[in-house]
């Protein structure tokens, strides 16, 4: 494994992903300019290994293991076969016909686009229509939903709520701030006020794994 290796994978796992070297640092957390090409040189023209911690926060945000990204280094994302992801926009996904009683995408009702291979066969993808979620997402963005990934605090995630009084189940999205068996702290993403809400409400809650413009 050189240098040139994990450079080449992280251009190709943007590729997939859709988005520039740039975007996908931001995605992770990383300051934008940490995968441009005057940050992988030393001065004196040689190539600078990738941070490992850096190279994590990538391949977390992109649902990549490490074994996995082993193929985007030595395959051009062009020749990958695709995944099928199943899309719907957000504003007609809350139906309970697309969904199975786990919370997985079911029924004909689904859009299925190519996507990059992924670790979890359930993913599904929700595409945002309005600018209600602006700065965090906008118009045009696809949300890929990961039911397969664990949730931690401080993930953005998507749930489906169903209201106690009416039966109607809606989806949501906001950062996921404490869970108990009990309770759910969300934070909505226009930051306003915490909302507590009960899980037993809660149909189910998934990790927006990333975002594709």
């Amino acid at each position: 494994m050189k240098q040139k290796d994990i450079w080449l994978g992280i251009d190709h796992l943007a590729d997939q992903v859709g988005v520039s070297p740039a975007r996908l640092a931001r995605m992770a957390g990383l300051d934008q300019a940490v995968f441009s090409a005057g940050r992988r040189r030393k001065p004196n023209g040689e190539l600078r290994w990738p941070s490992m911690d850096s190279l994590a926060k990538v391949l977390d945000v992109a649902g990549v293991s490490l074994g996995d990204f082993v193929n985007y280094m030595h395959g051009d994302p062009a020749t990958r076969s695709g995944f099928k992801l199943p899309t719907l926009p957000l504003d007609k996904a809350a139906d309970d016909q697309n969904y199975d009683d786990d919370g997985f995408p079911t029924g004909a009702g689904w859009d299925l686009v190519e996507f990059p291979d992924v670790q979890d066969p359930h993913c599904f993808g929700l595409h945002i229509k309005s600018d209600h979620f602006e700065p965090v997402y906008r118009a045009g963005d696809l949300l890929v939903c990961a039911p397969g990934i664990s949730v931690r605090r401080g993930d953005r995630v998507v749930y489906r709520f169903k209201n106690s009084l009416t039966g109607h189940a809606g989806l949501f999205i906001g950062t996921l701030l404490r869970q108990t068996p009990y309770t759910i702290d969300i934070a909505p993403l226009n930051g306003g006020d915490i909302e507590t809400i009960q899980a037993q409400h809660v149909l189910w809650l998934t990790r927006i794994a990333w975002a594709r413009q």
